[in-house]
């Protein structure tokens, strides 16, 4: 097993922390060079063949994907994994990766940006596989299961999920004398209004202290909350397929992400955040309750303050809701190993990998049962795993096609954090935007 690194540095870690309006679900359209691949099977001058899958570059996703290798090749003598490193712009490094004739046999894939590499034709499909070892998705969180299928076929295996939550400084807590968030999502008490109730009690502007913190790109979970979608569809552009985000319910749920900066005043202002996100924030003391999800385990080096875990509020009688984050693995269409890499896929999903990836504190598991197991429930802090685990019930991952338009979304939703235009006139104009996009995509390509 070894590890090699594709491009140069860009810390992930604070493309998440720090990335703007969107661009958690930002999508690009790639080209690939199908017709380039590794030109013969690799192997090793001990006769295993190599398998290369990809990964990120955080140190504990490096030390886990390491792990999952070991259990790989222990019961698969014949096979040597070797992890390509990429980092910041997963669509990007794979896409250069497969262009330059030095392509992955294990694809990446993230739901924001997979969709346009399965309309590109390079994840092969994996239904013949399934038929064929009659393989079971029953233990497998369904929601993790469906955002793989693409056209009607099944291109990637699930892996990991996050749902969004909310972490918070229990030292500022205790300090301004105030409870702890609840831990059940379904508590009625725990709403948006409560939340700025406590954040007031939290904040000391003066000193740069405030009480809450969400970074713009957070909003599609407000959005769920309010029942209000980005497009009429999901996956793939069809013939109606258009931006349905300028609605009164989604006007709800932008409104409260820019009250929270400027009528409550408890998060830091859109100017104020480019300056010094929320993380950072966070991670510094000056931020009570931060939204993030478990897909980094960073806050476990923090020294200063105890922390732990809450759910995301609600609107005052309404439904809890919140976004999931997932990360996806495909066997690359013309890789030299794909029955390995299907054996890899299967393999990904089994009590071993799953437990050793949410024992580090990196994510939850789509295998249901190992969020049952001690791997999930003992790997603290957080004290409360089981808001991750219960989270998961209120989960939908956001609105994305296989067609780019969050570069129009953007540039009209940064006018609504920035001032400049009201929640209403902002929505439309991205609703605008972005329909254009679709409207002349199916001209283009025959669908007008």
């Amino acid at each position: 097993m070894s590890v090699k690194k594709n491009i140069s540095r860009r810390d992930f870690l604070r493309w998440s922390a720090m990335a703007g309006a969107g661009a958690a679900f930002a999508t690009t359209s790639p080209t690939f060079a199908l017709g380039s691949s590794r030109a013969r099977m690799e192997f090793q001058a001990n006769g295993k063949i190599v398998l290369h899958v990809v990964s990120g570059q955080d140190a504990t996703e490096i030390d886990v994907r390491k792990q999952i290798a070991t259990m790989f090749q222990e019961v698969n003598s014949n096979v040597d994994v070797e992890i390509d490193l990429i980092t910041g712009a997963r669509d990007e490094s794979q896409t250069v990766m497969i262009a330059g004739n030095n392509p992955p046999d294990i694809l990446y894939l993230n739901e924001w940006f997979q969709y346009p590499f399965f309309q590109k034709g390079v994840a092969l499909p994996l239904d013949d596989y399934v038929k064929k070892d009659n393989f079971s998705f029953d233990k497998i969180l369904p929601a993790a299961y469906d955002l793989n299928v693409y056209k009607n076929q099944l291109l990637a295996m699930p892996f990991e999920v996050s749902p969004l939550t909310i972490v918070y400084n229990k030292n500022l807590f205790d300090k301004a004398g105030v409870d702890y968030p609840p831990t059940s999502w379904d508590d009625p008490s725990w709403t948006w209004d409560k939340l700025v109730e406590i954040a007031t009690k939290l904040t000391d502007a003066n000193n740069g202290q405030y009480g809450f913190s969400m970074e713009n790109w957070m909003y599609p979970s407000v959005m769920l909350q309010t029942g209000s979608k980005v497009l009429s569809n999901t996956k793939e552009i069809q013939a109606d397929t258009k931006c349905v985000i300028n609605t009164p319910e989604a006007a709800k749920a932008f409104q409260l992400m820019v009250d929270l900066q400027g009528k409550y005043a408890v998060s830091p202002s859109a100017a104020s955040a480019q300056e010094l996100g929320g993380f950072d924030r966070f991670m510094s003391g000056k931020v009570a309750m931060y939204c993030y999800g478990r897909w980094l385990n960073v806050f476990r080096t923090i020294t200063d303050f105890q922390w732990d875990t809450a759910p995301l509020p609600h609107f005052d009688g309404g439904k809890p809701a919140t976004q999931l984050f997932t990360l996806n693995y495909s066997i690359y269409t013309k890789t030299a190993n794909p029955d390995i890499g299907w054996e890899f896929l299967k393999f990904l999903v089994t009590q071993g990998p799953q437990g050793a990836d949410v024992a580090s504190g990196m994510a939850v598991a789509v295998y249901q049962p190992t969020n049952d197991s001690s791997a999930f429930t003992s790997s603290t802090p957080p004290a409360h795993n089981d808001v991750y685990k219960e989270a998961l019930q209120y989960a939908t991952p956001s609105d994305n096609l296989d067609v780019p338009f969050t570069n129009e979304l953007n540039a009209a939703l940064d006018q609504i954090w920035t001032g400049d235009v009201k929640v209403e006139d902002g929505l439309q104009q991205g609703a605008d935007a972005v329909n254009q996009v679709f409207d002349s995509w199916r001209q283009d390509n025959g669908m007008a």
